[in-house]
């Protein structure tokens, strides 16, 4: 049955979009932020598999243990850096300091990869499928969709079950609070930016061997998990997971039944509905101030 394959290819679709969301939802509910450079930290995931795997004959496996820890090493500095120095300015300041981390990891990529498009040299995980009935699916959308749960629940776990857990989302709810009670602050903001880069370079790691790679790449899926993130609810970390699922499946149902011309704008109707309907997300809560 044509729709089982259509569902098995939008949800590996989805998991991608799923892990972005997942890294916007993370520093959005740290510091009421939308960090726009996310998509190029998707982009450094997918840059450093392909050039450990093309240059230095490093397995497809390995590099997630490679590329994510430099990436979130990354982006721990950069709120170090960047962030953290203008934390009290507005928020559209902060913003569009990640626009301009955005346009400067972009160019730094246009440096030793110019505008040309590039591809893995061979499929990273075989050419495999599994036939399920009617359904078939590549093993490589197998492991994304696989790798994407099991990264979500983690998440969730972190958050719930352990003391580093449960002082990110001390920090979330009032870093006042937070610091009145002994919590260092400073460390969380930092800590929450290397977990979201992580999980965007390892998104771009799973995107890597079935997209196109371009200095570029990053805006396109960034607007895919913005979508999510608004679709899940922005303040909701589970939410953001399902979002991202939901994305790729409409999209793939979308470019099959309605248009392909039209399968990437697809994200743009799923934003503007959500917002009319229920700005607040799927699973997202409204925020309440008391006057």
């Amino acid at each position: 049955m044509i729709i089982g394959t259509l569902l098995a290819a939008g949800l590996a679709q989805g998991a991608m979009y799923a892990l972005i969301a997942l890294g916007l939802v993370l520093i959005y509910k740290t510091q009421d932020l939308v960090n726009f450079a996310h998509g190029e930290i998707f982009m450094l995931g997918a840059f450093g598999s392909y050039i450990l795997v093309t240059y230095f004959g490093v397995g497809y496996v390995f590099t997630f243990l490679i590329v994510v820890p430099i990436v979130a090493l990354f982006g721990g500095v950069i709120e170090r850096i960047l962030i953290r120095r203008i934390a009290d300015r507005p928020h559209v300041t902060l913003a569009m300091v990640t626009v301009g981390v955005s346009f400067a990891l972009q160019g730094l990529a246009r440096v030793p990869f110019g505008s040309d498009i590039y591809s893995f040299p061979h499929a990273a995980l075989g050419q495999g499928a599994l036939v399920i009935g009617p359904v078939i699916i590549a093993v490589q959308s197998v492991v994304t969709i696989l790798i994407s749960l099991g990264i979500g629940a983690a998440v969730a776990l972190l958050f719930h079950f352990t003391k580093t857990g449960k002082r990110m989302r001390a920090t979330q709810q009032s870093a006042i609070g937070a610091r009145i009670v002994g919590i260092n602050v400073g460390f969380m903001f930092m800590l929450t930016w290397a977990l979201a880069a992580g999980i965007g370079a390892a998104a771009g790691i799973l995107a890597g061997p079935m997209s196109l790679l371009y200095p570029d790449m990053g805006a396109k899926f960034l607007l895919k998990g913005f979508a999510a993130a608004v679709l899940g609810g922005f303040n909701s970390v589970g939410g953001a997971v399902v979002g991202g699922f939901l994305i790729g499946v409409i999209e793939i149902l979308f470019g099959a039944y309605v248009s392909s011309s039209f399968q990437e704008v697809s994200a743009f109707f799923v934003i503007i509905l959500v917002l009319l309907l229920r700005p607040q997300g799927l699973f997202g809560r409204k925020e309440t101030t008391r006057v």
